[in-house]
C-alpha cells in the first residue's frame, strides 16, 4: 500500500487466521522518485498515465523484493491484499478512490488478490475509513493490562484506534498528519520530510492561527474520516503568509493539539505511535508533555512501525475471503458490521 502520503510503497508479509493469530514475517519499502512525487503533487489527471504506471510498478517491485528477502516463492502465497494509492476520499459524498490495477497483479504473481476494501462499507452507508482498527485491536491484546490504550497512526492523515478497558475498540480520523508538513518542506526546502521535526522545532508557534485551523477542521462535514487534500489545503492556506519555519512549527503544534483534544478524553494509559510521523520528535515531545510521558513509538513495544498499515491490509484480505467483518458502526459509521474487499481470483 501507499495510502495517502505518496512517499513510497510499504509491503508486509504475515501469517494469520484472520482472527487472533497473527505472526509478522517481514516488510520492505520502495520509495517513489522525486519526479514521481512532483507529478503526483502537481496534477493526478494531467499525469494520470505516468502516475498509475508508477504505482503499479512500485507495488510489484515491493512484493518481489519482499519475496526475495523472505525466500518465499510466489506460489506459496495464499493471498495478496492491495490497498493501492488513495487519490481522493469524499465520505460526505459517499465515495472513495484507491487506485491499483489488481488484475495485473493476478497475472504477475499468479495468486488471488483482494482490493477495494472500502467499497462495501460505503455502499452500506459507512465512510469507508478508518479500516485498520480491527487489526490494531488484535495486535494490542498483549497490552490488556494497560487498557485503555491509543494507537495513533500518523501518516498523510492522522487517525487513532482506542482500545478500551473492556477490550472493545473504536477508531476515527483526527485531522492532518504528515501531509501539509511534507508539502511545505518539499516546496520551501527541497526535502521529502522534516527529519526528526528539526525544522519545526526552530519555529515560532502562532496559536491564533492554530486555533483557526482547528476551528475550520471541526466544521468539516465528516467527523470520522477526512480527505488529505482538504486537510492540507486548510493548513497551508492558514499559514500562507508565515515564513516556512514558523508555518511548520504552527502546523506541528496544531496536530498535537488536535490529538490531545480527540484522544485525551479517553484517558489512555499508553499512546503508541505508528506511521512515519512517529519519527517527528518535536511532535512526540508535544504529545509527551500532554500525556505525561505515556507516549511510545512502535519500536518501543516491539512493532515494526513503518509497516503496521501494510500488515493490516494483509490481515483484512484474509478476513475478506473468510467473510469476517472488517468495518463496524464504531469505526466507519456503517449501519451494521460488514465484511469487504473485492476478490480477484487466479484460475
Amino acid at each position: 500500500m501507499s495510502g495517502t502520503s505518496f512517499d513510497g510503497v510499504d509491503a508486509a508479509m504475515i501469517e494469520t487466521n484472520g482472527e487472533s493469530y497473527i505472526s509478522f514475517i517481514d516488510s520492505t519499502f520502495i520509495p517513489y522518485t522525486k519526479k514521481e512525487r512532483k507529478l503526483y503533487g502537481s496534477s493526478i489527471t494531467d499525469n494520470y498515465s505516468h502516475i498509475t504506471s508508477s504505482i503499479n510498478e512500485k507495488h510489484i517491485m515491493a512484493i518481489k523484493v519482499l519475496l526475495q528477502k523472505t525466500q518465499i516463492k510466489p506460489q506459496s502465497l495464499d493471498l495478496i491484499g492491495l490497498h493501492g494509492q488513495t487519490f481522493s476520499h469524499k465520505p460526505e459524498e459517499k465515495w472513495s478512490w484507491q487506485y491499483i490495477n489488481a488484475a495485473k497483479f493476478v497475472k504477475v504473481f499468479k495468486t488471488n488478490i483482494v482490493s477495494d476494501f472500502r467499497l462495501n462499507d460505503i455502499n452500506k452507508g459507512g465512510e469507508g475509513a478508518p479500516l485498520v482498527p480491527i487489526y490494531h485491536a488484535n495486535i494490542a491484546k498483549k497490552f490488556s493490562k494497560d487498557f485503555p490504550i491509543a494507537i495513533l497512526n500518523i501518516g498523510g492523515v492522522c487517525n487513532v484506534t482506542i482500545i478500551k478497558s473492556d477490550k472493545s475498540f473504536l477508531g476515527y480520523d483526527i485531522g492532518p498528519g504528515n501531509g501539509p508538513i511534507d508539502k511545505i518542506v518539499s516546496s520551501k526546502f527541497n526535502l521529502n520530510f522534516d527529519k526528526g521535526g528539526e525544522i519545526s522545532r526552530k519555529g515560532e508557534i502562532n496559536n491564533t492561527i492554530g486555533k483557526s485551523m482547528i476551528s475550520e477542521i471541526d466544521k468539516l462535514p465528516s467527523k470520522r474520516s477526512y480527505d488529505r487534500k482538504v486537510l492540507d489545503d486548510i493548513c497551508i492556506r492558514k499559514t500562507i503568509n508565515m515564513n516556512a519555519i514558523d508555518a511548520l512549527a504552527t502546523i506541528t503544534k496544531t496536530i498535537s493539539d488536535l490529538i490531545v483534544a480527540k484522544v485525551g478524553c479517553h484517558k489512555p494509559a499508553k499512546v503508541i505511535l505508528v506511521g512515519g510521523g512517529r519519527k517527528n520528535l518535536t511532535l512526540k515531545s508535544y504529545l509527551n508533555d500532554q500525556f505525561k510521558n505515556k507516549v511510545f513509538s512502535a519500536e518501543d513495544v516491539g512493532w515494526d512501525g513503518d509497516s503496521i498499515e501494510a500488515q493490516a491490509f494483509a490481515y483484512l484480505a484474509v478476513r475478506s475471503v473468510l467473510g469476517l467483518d472488517i468495518t463496524f458502526p464504531w469505526t466507519t459509521g456503517v449501519m451494521n458490521s460488514v465484511s469487504g474487499g473485492v476478490l480477484h481470483s487466479y484460475c
